[in-house]
């Protein structure tokens, strides 16, 4: 089995068992070494996602989930040694131990989103003089608090609240643990014929204030084209911005070497025909 070949088999067992990397990881399981990366469903940042893959006389690797609990090996031969009715089984088993899993997240994830609107149904409006609006000198349009922190909701398209954002004084960010974060932001304002969208709620605020225009939080830029694509559904003749975070820092990062921010931004300003903004630069040579 060539190499190619023996990837492609490898990361089809992955995706077979519930595991769908966010990157392509091809050319690294090539180097075999053990690999760690963020899957799909992973919160961002996070790499639950591992694999190791050897190529030396039978190809065999091993592949897991820290936070599926999936640990699973694997043999290039041992696929091409099952029967037909063996392989037709064994993806059953994969699929359905895949649904068992997509059923158990989903439960998990309601259950945080029911919390979240109890927490929002009894909290207050945030105080102007919050210490984090204070200091980014914006509006606490939108947002609730629940004592020293500032409730940011977290809506999908259908305007069901599925989890909350919450910003201490000291703007330190975090998500309800297991809750929904995919596909899923916040409109400040009402939708016109302009639409703003940026990442995260400070950005999406200062600008909200500073153009008058409705504008949307997407919460990473591994959520822009997905809020994208939701406000044109939404709003289909509206011209739509996309405010990009302009992360020129890693272009000479050499584990990153591309500017994630402007990147992002572009792809979902394709996907909706919409355009690019970006923030001035102090030199304009970076």
């Amino acid at each position: 089995m060539a190499a190619t070949d023996t990837i492609a088999a490898f990361l089809a067992a992955m995706e077979a068992a519930g595991m769908t990397p966010v990157e392509p990881i091809a050319s690294k399981l090539a180097n075999g070494g053990l690999i760690r990366f963020q899957c799909e469903g992973d919160r961002k940042g996070r790499k639950n996602g591992w694999a190791v893959l050897h190529f030396d006389g039978v190809p065999a690797g091993a592949f897991g989930h820290h936070a599926l609990g999936i640990s699973q090996s694997w043999r290039a031969n041992a696929a091409r040694m099952l029967s037909h009715g063996e392989r037709v089984d064994r993806v059953r088993e994969w699929e359905a131990a895949r649904r068992k899993r997509d059923l158990e997240v989903l439960a998990r994830q309601e259950a945080v989103a029911r919390h979240c609107q109890h927490v929002w149904s009894n909290s207050r409006p945030a105080n102007p003089s919050h210490p984090y609006l204070m200091r980014k000198r914006i509006l606490g349009e939108g947002l609730r608090q629940q004592g020293r922190m500032l409730l940011v909701p977290m809506y999908a398209g259908s305007g069901h609240l599925w989890n909350i954002q919450q910003i201490g004084p000291d703007g330190q960010k975090r998500f309800a643990k297991g809750g929904r974060q995919k596909d899923l932001h916040l409109v400040l304002g009402k939708p016109e014929s302009t639409i703003l969208i940026a990442e995260g709620f400070s950005t999406t605020a200062s600008l909200r204030r500073a153009m008058g225009y409705a504008s949307v939080v997407a919460f990473s830029k591994d959520n822009l084209t997905a809020t994208a694509l939701s406000i044109r559904a939404r709003w289909s003749d509206a011209e739509i911005i996309i405010c990009a975070d302009d992360d020129a820092h890693l272009v000479s990062n050499p584990r990153v070497l591309k500017n994630l921010g402007v990147e992002a931004a572009q792809h979902a300003a394709r996907a909706v025909g919409g355009r690019v903004a970006l923030p001035p630069r102090s030199d304009p040579n970076e």
